[in-house]
């Protein structure tokens, strides 16, 4: 393996290249041809893989932004491609589904987004193909791991801060009086 001389040489870096090339691609095609945008796509894509969800359940499945999840479900649900309703457990949680036109929507879409896989993949070996989706879901699962150690030490560090300007404010005798 050889040693990275740039930021270019960095598998972060290539890796996210690839990822935004392939979203340019899927954007510029879904929005042609379907008339989505790649964050709806994202969102009808979890719905349709999941069924029942939530909007927070997308946002953490897609480890974005739930208010970029609102607006994409707020656009769908305009566009009667998904329908809300009230959990009936829990009223403060609003349950998202495709409608039919969602499901045929969505269906159109995966079969599309199957053949950009299976183009992709054939410029490889079906061992070299094999052996670099496993090596993908082994990196994510230590991405996870960096990203939750580095929660774990930011929740640290904001308690040591918040313990640190506690005890550097002055108590109520200690201040000064208003005046």
């Amino acid at each position: 393996m050889r040693k990275p001389k740039s930021v270019a040489d960095l598998l972060s870096y290539q890796l996210l290249r690839l990822s935004n090339t392939l979203a340019v691609y899927s954007s510029r095609r879904y929005r042609d041809q379907f008339g989505v945008t790649l964050p709806e796509w994202r969102v009808l894509s979890i719905i349709g893989a999941r069924g029942t969800t939530t909007a927070r359940e997308i946002s953490r499945v897609l480890a974005t932004d739930k208010g970029w999840v609102s607006l994409s479900v707020e656009s769908l649900r305009r566009r009667r491609l998904i329908e809300t309703s009230a959990d009936a457990r829990d009223s403060r949680r609003i349950l998202l589904n495709l409608t039919e036109d969602g499901r045929t929507l969505h269906r159109s879409i995966v079969t599309v987004a199957k053949q950009r896989q299976r183009r992709l993949l054939a410029t490889m070996s079906k061992q070299a193909a094999a052996t670099l989706v496993a090596s993908l879901d082994r990196l994510q699962e230590e991405a996870d791991r960096m990203l939750e150690e580095l929660g774990a030490a930011g929740e640290e560090t904001r308690q040591k801060s918040a313990a640190t300007r506690k005890r550097a404010r002055p108590s109520r005798s200690e201040r000064p009086a208003a005046g």
